[in-house]
């Protein structure tokens, strides 16, 4: 999974929304991805608290990037970015 990229990733992310969810919920996301750590086995992807469900549904419905077969497992969510790079120190 080394050759996984930021942007094969959230193209697959936003593959899977499309698919399931439709243009109508596409437009309300506003996904980022934050930070994308391949070494540790780790990603933070930023979105609108409204569109929360949608995201984590996504990611676990991906299940190929670039002809790769993965599993993405949403682990944690916060209100704030901050919380969530304290925690991964934490286990640093």
């Amino acid at each position: 999974m080394n050759n996984l990229s930021q942007n094969s990733l959230l193209k697959s992310i936003w593959q899977a929304i499309w698919r399931y969810f439709g243009l109508k919920e596409a437009n309300r996301i506003g996904l980022w991805l934050v930070e994308l750590n391949l070494d540790e086995e780790y990603g933070i992807i930023r979105c609108s608290h409204q569109t929360k469900e949608i995201v984590i549904s996504a990611i676990s419905l991906v299940k190929e990037i670039e002809g790769v077969k993965v599993i993405l497992s949403p682990f944690k969510t916060s209100g704030t970015i901050l919380s969530l790079k304290k925690r991964i120190n934490k286990k640093m």
